[in-house]
């Protein structure tokens, strides 16, 4: 009886999610709560009966909060089995789930830094299904269960075929090269939003004065830099270089540690140093692959490949990679081992033409004047505006004429090809070029559209719509109509009359 009851209880405990789960049911303002309530705690010197006294309010709250987050880490259940995952989720775990391995395309297990020392992992799984949440199923999980389930979804992969792993010093030296600025804000502005959603805005608004403060303090000790430089200046440039810092510091955590092996039917990825992060990818469910790189890689032959796969990349903001960032030589190589087959041709219709010059630096040019005749006019009918508005101006100037350099360039290698692999397309989308490479059967749809202009000038807009769950397609624009033609026709997409 106490055997079959221990039994029980294990399998109980086996089929919940990880306890660490229990926290983040809890509602954001209970941090509020806690804070001021140990601090009366402390000032009481443990008086417990006069601090429960006066904060029973605050304290039943408490309680209510731990009490639900508990019923609901309850009804949350899962089986692992031979076949599938089944999960019961939602509230009262009304919602019953199976997710079958053979049509998984991504699983994805993260282990964070604080999640680390209690073994709790933290699983995310995807297929092609088209589900309302962010992912089919996402639990959080015990180091054995983690181990369980990689291993029941590795074992449909078959053997390892070829492995990849970046050299670290390359990896360094790229990412502190080809860091970008604008991606470090992004992220930045990021962590600035989940830290509001965990302790409120009035914590976050006190924080960013103390730090506001302290650096005023550095200035006037040290630097003085405020009195020979405008504040809006160095407030560009700070943003510009802490930008930069910030994405080589993501850069370096997310893929020092990186490693992909290839095996008959899977990609096996592991990444990650703060946060561990392991995948199993179904390589017959890769969308396309995507080739990018900046102007400045483009010029070094410096290249990063990532993938579009349902599941990967998608949670925690994380980047697709397949091959971070490496020289072109190392990138063939590599992609010939791990993606073999994969379409290599080059693009059959090109732009390249003076006249295609122009179409794509214009709209750049005309985003370029704007900031320019914003001086002049101020300056004419608003003398004594601050005269850091047009230091700010000056300094926006500058990325939109970066961007009329990129889409200069971008206008010799637009284009797209066919061979019996599948197609490639070659664009640029802001400043980032792409190399598209689509296996046949993933192109969904392709839609050309003209509008009166392109009507006499022979050229067009092409949208290639790709499977999986984004629907976003990619663009080639001032593409050749006539050239495009002939080649759908020849590749059998009967668009045409």
């Amino acid at each position: 009886m106490i055997r079959e009851y221990g039994r029980r209880v294990k399998l109980f405990f086996v089929r919940r999610q990880h306890p660490v789960k229990i926290i983040s049911y809890t509602s954001k303002n209970l941090w509020l709560l806690l804070i001021p309530l140990t601090k009366r705690l402390i000032a009481s010197q443990f008086n417990l009966k006069e601090w429960i006294l006066i904060n029973w309010v605050d304290i039943v709250s408490i309680t209510g909060i731990f009490a639900i987050a508990v019923l609901r880490w309850i009804f949350v259940s899962f089986r692992i089995e031979s076949d599938g995952l089944v999960a019961n989720t939602g509230f009262f775990g009304m919602v019953h789930t199976k997710v079958y391995y053979s049509q998984i395309t991504t699983v994805s297990f993260c282990q964070s830094w604080y999640g680390r020392p209690f073994g709790a992992h933290t699983i995310y799984v995807e297929t092609n299904a088209k589900t309302v949440s962010r992912e089919d199923v996402r639990l959080v999980i015990s180091r054995s269960n983690a181990r369980r389930l990689y291993g029941l979804v590795m074992s449909a992969g078959g053997k390892t075929r070829a492995t990849y792993e970046p050299l670290k010093r390359n990896l360094f030296v790229f990412s502190l090269l080809f860091s970008s600025a604008f991606t470090g804000m992004l992220l930045y502005g990021t962590f600035m939003f989940e830290m509001n959603k965990i302790v409120g805005t009035e914590m976050e608004q006190e924080l960013l004065s103390r730090v506001n403060g302290e650096i005023t303090k550095i200035d006037s000790r040290m630097l003085n830099l405020t009195k020979t430089i405008p504040r809006a200046i160095l407030l560009v440039g700070g943003l510009v270089i802490g930008g930069w810092l910030i994405s080589f510091l993501a850069t370096m955590a997310r893929h020092w540690s990186f490693t992909v092996s290839r095996t008959d039917r899977q990609f096996l990825i592991k990444s990650g140093v703060l946060i561990k992060r392991r995948h199993i990818i179904n390589r017959s469910r890769v969308n396309y692959y995507d080739l990018t790189q900046t102007l400045l890689m483009k010029i070094f032959k410096i290249c990063s490949v990532t993938l579009d796969c349902t599941g990967y990349g998608k949670s925690r903001r994380e980047i697709s990679a397949l091959i971070p960032i490496t020289t072109y030589d190392n990138m063939n190589a590599s992609l010939e081992l791990l993606v073999p087959g994969m379409a290599h041709t080059e693009p059959e219709v090109k732009t390249g033409s003076a006249n295609d010059v122009r179409r794509f630096v214009s709209g750049p040019v005309l985003l370029c004047l704007i900031p320019i005749f914003t001086i002049r006019l101020l300056n004419k009918y608003f003398p004594d505006h601050n005269p850091d508005l047009n230091a700010v101006l000056t300094i926006i100037t500058v990325p939109m004429i970066w961007l009329v350099i990129v889409k200069t360039a971008s206008a010799f290698g637009t284009g797209i090809g066919f061979d019996e692999n599948g197609c490639v397309l070659c664009y640029c989308k802001w400043y980032r070029f792409h190399r598209i490479l689509v296996p046949r059967e993933h192109i969904s749809m392709i839609r050309i559209t003209r509008n009166p202009f392109q009507l006499l000038n022979d050229t067009c807009m092409l949208r290639v719509y790709t499977t999986g769950e984004k629907r976003k397609p990619h663009k080639i624009n001032f593409i050749c109509y006539s050239k495009l033609r002939e080649i759908c026709v020849r590749e059998g997409y009967k668009m045409f009359k």
